[in-house]
Formats: structure tokens, sequence, C-alpha cells
């Protein structure tokens, strides 16, 4: 009798401990789960639902720059400036974005150095669109687009391409762009097929500072007009 009690003391023991171990389980994942939950909820609450068109002011780096794209274009073949100064025509499939750009009066950085990695075109946004703003958008039913709502709704081309570079220019490459002063560049990029800057959605990417600590905050720009009920 005493042996049987002792088995039956012990197998309560056991039951208790795996009890205890199932609840020690159940509260880390319920904690996991608010956590995952709460970064979810946190990552869509973040989210930019403000994105910049064409024709529209853009502040950038902390309203330390303005800038503005006029224009985007394709061309076959451009003329650009080499590291010597001199002109020379390049063929391919370039994409042509005009922009005007200034740093403000009142900007505490130092005079900025154009670089080919301060502007990228890429096939999509980095910001956020409400997909019952934008489906219906009056103006976009050309455009060949298509929602990545598994995120909340980004916007995607429906062509994809590498995230490209600005083609290595002088009448921008290395240029110092000085304070309360206007600059305006046509930007080239190149790409390896014809990509319909009509038919296609192409977004900019501003950063100056994409490896620096400080403004690391780039800006992205969709080179469309604004849809009529986003206005």
């Amino acid at each position: 009798m005493k042996d049987f009690l002792k088995n039956l003391f012990d197998i309560h023991s056991f039951i208790g401990k795996i009890c205890t171990l199932l609840c020690v389980a159940l509260a880390v994942c319920a904690v996991i789960g608010l956590v995952i939950g709460t970064t979810k909820i946190a990552q869509k609450n973040d989210v930019v639902e403000t994105n910049y068109f064409l024709n529209e002011i853009v502040p950038v780096h902390d309203n330390n720059y303005e800038l503005i794209i006029s224009e985007v274009k394709n061309y076959n073949s451009i003329t650009i400036k080499d590291k010597k100064g001199n002109e020379k025509v390049v063929e391919g499939y370039f994409i042509c974005v005009n922009i005007s750009i200034s740093q403000n009066e009142s900007s505490q950085l130092k005079s900025h150095k154009i670089d080919k990695d301060d502007f990228k075109i890429k096939d999509h946004t980095g910001v956020y669109v409400p997909l019952n703003d934008i489906m219906g958008a009056v103006g976009w039913d050309a455009i060949d687009v298509h929602f990545d709502d598994t995120d909340g709704g980004h916007v995607m081309s429906s062509t994809k391409f590498k995230t490209t570079t600005l083609y290595e220019d002088y009448n921008y490459i290395d240029f110092h762009l000085i304070p309360d002063t206007e600059y305006t560049f046509n930007l080239y990029f190149k790409t390896t097929k014809f990509i319909d800057v009509s038919k296609e959605l192409i977004v900019l990417e501003v950063d100056f500072y994409y490896f620096s600590n400080d403004y690391r905050q780039g800006t992205d720009i969709i080179l469309l007009s604004r849809p009529e009920n986003l206005k």
C-alpha cells in the first residue's frame, strides 16, 4: 500500500511538472505572439501613407532639401560628360528623370557632393498606398501596376527590374549642392530592357546619406502624376 501511494504521488508529481511546463510554454508563446502582433500593428501604424508624385515639392532629409520632378522620359541615346569633361553619345535603354533640387538656406548640413548612389530607380514603393484609395484611381487606368496586399498595400510595378543607380554622367556626378541655390538636372538611369515610363510604375529613391548614421531616412517618389482621388 505504501508503495502504491508513493507511485501515485510520483505520478501526480510528474503530471504536475508536465502541466507546469505546458503553462510556461503557453505563456512564452503568448508573449511571442503579443510581441509579433504588436510589431505587425506598429509596422502598419508607422507606415507612411503619404506618397510623393510628379510635380510636387518633396522634402528630403528632414526638410534640409527640396526636390521637384517635372518630367520622366525614355531615350535610346543620350549625351553625357565623362570625367575629363568631354561629351560623348551613349546608346542603350535610358530613363531620364528631370529634377530641380535645392538645399534650404537654413540647413546646417555641409554642401553635398552628388554620387551615383544618391538616386536610384526601383520597381516598387517603399511607402504604403491605401488599396481602397488607389484601386479606382482616376488617371492610372492605363498604368500597369499590381498590389502587394500581403504587406498591406505596397504598389508594385508589373515589370520587375533591378534597382538601378545613376548612370555616370559628370553633368551631375561630383556636383556640389550649394545651400539656397536651385539646380536642375536630367538624371539618367540605364536599364537592361525597355521600360515604358508612360505605362509602368517606376519609383525614384532619394537618399544622400545611405551609409551614414544621420539622416538615413530616404524618400520615395512615384514617377506618375498623383491620382485624382489622392489629391
